[in-house]
């Protein structure tokens, strides 16, 4: 009986024993696995981190570009507007003296040069409409461009 005593407690001592040598295996080999893990990790977000301040730049960039060609939109209209008011002017001006006696040889001139000054402005009243239909689209290129960012 003494005999079966000892062989059991040395059963139990030797299934502790390997229970515990098990564990620290385990442990160990857990440990270097979450060690490469959290490197992985910090690795990768570091890249993320890098790529979204990369995209935070670009977007300020486009914003500050965009809003330079709003200013510059806005300041092409308003010359577009004050030659325009300058060619009705100048308009009424030759109208109202072509309802007038055209037969005076000072009045022919007058008109003469109206009318090359009308066809001028005419030049470029079409050029500025053409810069403010180009700036125009840059804008609302920007503006998708902005809205997609944004979404996507």
């Amino acid at each position: 009986m003494e005999l079966m005593m000892n062989i059991a407690l040395c059963l139990v001592v030797a299934i502790l024993l390997g229970f515990l040598i098990g564990w620290y295996f385990a442990k160990t080999l857990a440990s270097e696995e979450y060690d490469m893990e959290y490197n992985e990790l910090n690795s990768s977000e570091d890249e993320y981190s890098r790529q979204i301040r990369t995209l935070e730049s670009k977007y300020e960039k486009e914003h500050m570009l965009r809003k330079n060609e709003e200013k510059k939109s806005k300041d092409l209209k308003f010359e577009l507007m004050k030659k325009v008011t300058l060619l009705k002017n100048t308009t009424d001006t030759l109208e109202m003296l072509k309802s007038k006696d055209s037969s005076r040889k000072d009045d022919n001139k007058l008109l003469k040069k109206l009318e090359k000054l009308i066809k001028e402005k005419n030049a470029e009243l079409v050029e500025f409409e053409s810069v403010l239909v180009k700036a125009e689209k840059t804008i609302e290129e920007l503006k998708k461009r902005d809205l997609d960012k944004k979404n996507g």
